[in-house]
């Protein structure tokens, strides 16, 4: 993994970690405001819409490949993998495992999550999951 920090950019990699530790409640992770600007067919608006996809997948694994953090701004390129467990796209849990590339770029604004742009192969994971 390859991470580059600019001056302030710990700010942002705490923030992400912060936001990633679902012990903690959404309002502790997620601005008020927070604006998923890509969010999955038929996702929540807000905070809930991300958490959505952990109810999807179990053991969730994330591999990252790179990060950049700035004061106010992270980008991350990982692997992403999971078993499929809850509902996902209006289909029914099948058990299978996926693994796909994943790429997020997520804002902070005092400590959480204020923003969200990603690209997920969604195509992907519903291949390897027998579903198209």
């Amino acid at each position: 993994m390859t991470t580059e920090t600019t001056e302030g950019g710990q700010a942002s990699l705490d923030a992400f970690a912060k936001m990633r530790d679902t012990s903690l409640p959404l309002e502790d992770r997620y601005d008020a405001n927070f604006t998923d600007h890509d969010p999955a067919a038929g996702q929540p608006a807000g905070p809930g819409g991300p958490e959505q996809f952990g109810k999807s997948f179990t053991d969730i694994e994330r591999d990252v490949i790179e990060t950049i953090a700035t004061p106010t701004r992270l980008v991350t390129v990982m692997d992403l993998s999971g078993t499929h467990t809850g509902e996902f796209l209006g289909h029914a849990p099948t058990g299978r495992r996926f693994r796909v590339r994943n790429v997020q770029v997520l804002g902070f604004r005092d400590g959480k999550a204020s923003d969200r742009w990603g690209s997920t192969d969604e195509l992907g994971i519903l291949q390897q999951l027998g579903l198209m």
